[in-house]
């Protein structure tokens, strides 16, 4: 089973496989051309950010999905593994009860601004329907 690419993200600097990722396709349609830019997006502070093949972080642990049963292959240290089974971003079986504290706050931190975002968006339609914005 192949995993995926893991980097380091610059942001947060958790060892992650990407949230999604934007890539062109070998001539042959087998690989990925990291001839073009390759950007991807971190599951944990969903920062973007370009890679390049040299940025990849090699698998060398396996856990098992608590979910799905499937293997799935990843660096040791990682923050978030994805599970080539059902997709489940789960949590890196080698953290230590620091790190997943820092992973906790930093999820937090983003899912803070996300919604503050969503809110200013509400915020700044709720006069043109005649609204509050207040969701009431």
């Amino acid at each position: 089973m192949t995993a995926g690419p893991y980097t380091r993200c610059p942001d947060c600097g958790f060892i992650v496989p990407p949230e999604s990722m934007d890539f062109g396709l070998t001539p042959d349609r087998a690989g990925i051309d990291w001839s073009r830019p390759v950007r991807v997006t971190c599951p944990c502070c969903h920062a973007g950010y370009p890679i390049s093949a040299g940025d990849m972080v090699p698998p060398d642990a396996e856990m098992t999905c608590h979910h799905c049963g499937t293997g799935a292959p990843h660096p040791a240290g990682a923050a978030r593994v994805l599970c080539p089974g059902c997709g489940l971003f789960l949590l890196g079986p080698d953290l230590s009860t620091s790190q997943r504290g820092e992973l906790r706050i930093t999820e937090g931190m983003t899912g803070l601004a996300a919604r503050a975002a969503v809110q200013a968006a509400k915020d700044r339609r709720a006069p043109r329907r005649g609204g509050t914005g207040t969701g009431q």
